[in-house]
């Protein structure tokens, strides 16, 4: 009697279990759907990750307006952290069509170097997740691209944080 009173409350506890893990889950679900609806009607700056070919190949069959060659090709110049400046320029007739870098810049608060938006986000996003710049080298690395300096992520860092100081007594 003991041994079945012992395995029906195991047996109600791990139903239980299951019941709370199905729940979180479920919780889980909606926030991802609900941060999938705000990031289609969010008119901010959002980030995907591109391969530099695929992106290039998009342009391979276009046509350029003026010399009606399908020449056009992105190309990368600087880079800055996360943010590339990029061309799109006809290799026939050397027209340039665009120019734009991969980010926009945040609003300049200072005498110091307006940082694109994809470089605080990053910073921001690593120093959440309790990673320094040695977390930024491996990400780079496993994704073969450029690494984002120690001194531009330092910047951001202390900007980061003094604007979060600066932000505490109002809200307490």
């Amino acid at each position: 009697m003991v041994i079945s009173e012992h395995n029906s409350n195991v047996s109600q506890r791990s139903s239980g279990d299951r019941i709370l893990k199905n729940e979180r889950i479920s919780m889980q679900e909606k926030s991802v759907l609900e941060q999938e609806n705000i990031a289609d009607t969010y008119d901010g700056p959002t980030y995907i990750i591109v391969d530099k070919n695929a992106l290039c190949d998009i342009f391979k069959y276009t046509l350029c307006g003026i010399c009606n060659q399908s020449t056009l090709k992105l190309e990368f110049g600087h880079k800055y952290g996360f943010s590339h400046q990029s061309k799109l320029v006809c290799k026939t007739c050397s027209e340039q069509k665009t120019e734009c870098f991969t980010s926009p810049r945040l609003e300049k608060k200072s005498n110091t170097s307006t940082p694109f938006d994809v470089n605080v986000r990053a910073v921001q996003a690593f120093l959440a997740i309790s990673g320094g710049h040695a977390s930024v080298e491996k990400f780079c690395m496993f994704l073969n691209k450029p690494l984002m300096s120690s001194k531009t992520f330092n910047e951001i860092k202390c900007a980061t944080l003094t604007q979060c100081t600066l932000l505490l007594p109002k809200l307490c």
